[in-house]
């Protein structure tokens, strides 16, 4: 994968208002950089929220939008993690996502990395999928899905891409769910 931009998105596709939570927080031992160090909105800046100190960020859904932002710099390899605390409640038609791309550079060829978190509708559990493309194409990985084991409106989960350049590892507080070795 070409260096990639981290991005973290909160579409909106029905009339709602949730709030979701995200901070730069890798794990413990991997120094971090705050949400103003090394991220900037890319749309919907209005529905962003930054902690007094800009090391974290509250994104809100309104009627109408969501919000996002994406990294300052592009990475090759490294450890991403967002703390993130789903919205409950009616959430068909939203999609949460929290991934690395470098579609703003190869538009037609992109390679991605993603957790996306799909709604559903009140009483149903959350889903939640990781997704592994490159050169634009699945060929080179694929999406899977699992259901969450838990309650993600409920607390703050951190989620994580571990990216070397053998493989890409998956992590759910802190625990492996996927991983993808590099093909030559």
């Amino acid at each position: 994968m070409a260096a990639a931009a981290v991005t973290l998105l909160l579409l909106f596709a029905s009339c709602m208002h949730a709030a979701v939570f995200c901070a730069a927080a890798p794990f413990d031992e991997v120094p971090t950089v705050t949400f103003d160090e090394g991220f900037a909105p890319l749309f919907g800046e209005s529905n962003m929220g930054r902690s007094s100190g800009g090391d974290a960020v509250s994104i809100t859904l309104d009627r109408s939008t969501g919000s996002g932002f994406i990294s300052k710099r592009y990475y090759h390899h490294g450890l991403f993690s967002a703390d993130v605390k789903l919205p409950a409640g009616h959430t068909a038609g939203v999609v949460v996502a929290f991934y690395l791309s470098n579609g703003d550079v190869f538009e037609a060829t992109h390679d991605e990395l993603d957790f996306e978190f799909l709604g559903n509708r009140a009483g149903h559990r959350w889903r939640m999928q990781t997704n592994v493309y490159g050169n634009g194409s699945t060929a080179r990985g694929r999406e899977e899905r699992y259901v969450l084991p838990f309650d993600p409106t409920a607390a703050k989960h951190r989620f994580s891409i571990l990216w070397s350049s053998s493989s890409v590892v998956f992590y759910v507080d802190g625990t492996p769910v996927r991983e993808a070795q590099r093909r030559q």
